[in-house]
């Protein structure tokens, strides 16, 4: 059945839409942190609507976070970068399709489409329902042609960024109850298991070039901790950061910095994460999942990125240097880290 005369927030039970949904494809393909911050918003859902049947979209490259969440029924796994690094691949092409077949098999009452950008609205086009929810023009991460997949529009709220923004989306959508206390539901007791966490691990790798901070800021930060008796440890993913990594150990005594391998999956990652005292990220997926994981955790914003995809988060376990045209100097970063650690009176 199609959908006449509805709008948002819509209201389950009145017009033409059934006293509760039934099925909801979600479609949130990329990035890790993205991925990572809207699993409050399907606890949220799962919460409001306990029989609703729920299957998410993602790039096959975050598959296992979706996989993580409890109430997520099905995950279909889309190796679209992939894909995009080796478009000539025939192997890549047979999954892809055998995914979206898949996913063609299923009706759904409902696609919510919290990414809403080219890739993702296509996903939308693709799945059988009366009904597709994303931004409107202006919000669609500058690609506006996005919008013309859905039939119900949201405006994204200026001031709701990263986690709180999807759970307000989802409350638009499906009624959810902003009210409730976060809950990203990632590996609970694998995350009471974590040993150590004695060592604060600097994730100083990003995907992009301008969200970096400097090598010799991490270095001095490294320092000041040595210097308090806290151990630092770091790994990377890429050979340039394999290189930072390395000048950074390299530059203070033997024993004061681990250096650990690339984690070999998302259990190993959330261990290596989880097992810190505390985290120092920058705009990346190692960050959001320290936030997911309520460990102590100071972001460093570059001038162009901004903390507000982190926030709000518990002050007492959180805190954000630089961003929103500031870069964040080392001092800034240690009287934020100092506090965190209890440290504020060697400050």
């Amino acid at each position: 059945m199609r959908h006449a005369g509805l709008a948002l927030p819509l209201a389950w039970g009145s017009g033409t839409l059934p006293d509760a949904p039934r099925s909801l494809l979600l479609v949130q393909l990329s990035a890790m942190g993205d991925q990572v911050q809207t699993l409050p918003a399907v606890s949220d859902i799962a919460a409001r609507w306990p029989a609703l049947r729920i299957d998410w979209a993602v790039d096959a490259r975050f598959a296992a976070i979706a996989r993580r969440h409890p109430a997520v029924r099905r995950v279909f796994a889309l190796p679209l970068k992939a894909l995009q690094k080796a478009p000539l691949d025939r192997r890549l092409w047979l999954a892809l399709l055998a995914e979206l077949r898949a996913l063609r098999a299923s009706r759904y009452d409902l696609v919510w489409d919290p990414q809403s950008v080219l890739k993702s609205s296509m996903v939308c086009r693709l799945a059988r329902s009366p009904l597709r929810v994303g931004y409107r023009a202006a919000d669609c991460g500058g690609e506006p042609a996005a919008a013309r997949a859905y039939q119900l529009h949201y405006a994204r709220p200026p001031e709701l960024h990263g986690t709180l923004g999807r759970r307000a989306f989802a409350a638009a959508v499906l009624d959810t109850d902003l009210r409730r206390p976060v809950q990203y539901r990632l590996a609970e007791a694998l995350l009471a298991a974590a040993p150590e966490r004695t060592r604060v691990l600097l994730a100083h790798g990003v995907s992009r070039p301008h969200r970096e901070w400097p090598q010799a800021n991490w270095i001095e930060l490294a320092r000041r901790l040595h210097a308090q008796g806290i151990g630092v440890k770091l790994t990377w993913g890429s050979q340039r950061e394999e290189l930072r990594a390395r000048a950074i150990a390299a530059a203070l005594p033997a024993g004061a910095v681990r250096l650990d391998p690339p984690p070999a999956d998302l259990d190993q990652l959330l261990r290596y994460i989880a097992d810190s005292r505390a985290v120092v990220g920058l705009d990346t997926g190692f960050t959001h999942f320290a936030a997911a994981l309520r460990l102590p955790l100071l972001g460093v914003f570059s001038a162009a990125t901004g903390p507000a995809v982190l926030l709000p988060e518990d002050p007492e376990i959180t805190c954000c240097v630089g961003g929103d045209g500031l870069d964040p100097d080392v001092d800034q970063a240690w009287r934020g880290l100092s506090r965190l650690l209890g440290l504020a009176r060697q400050a």
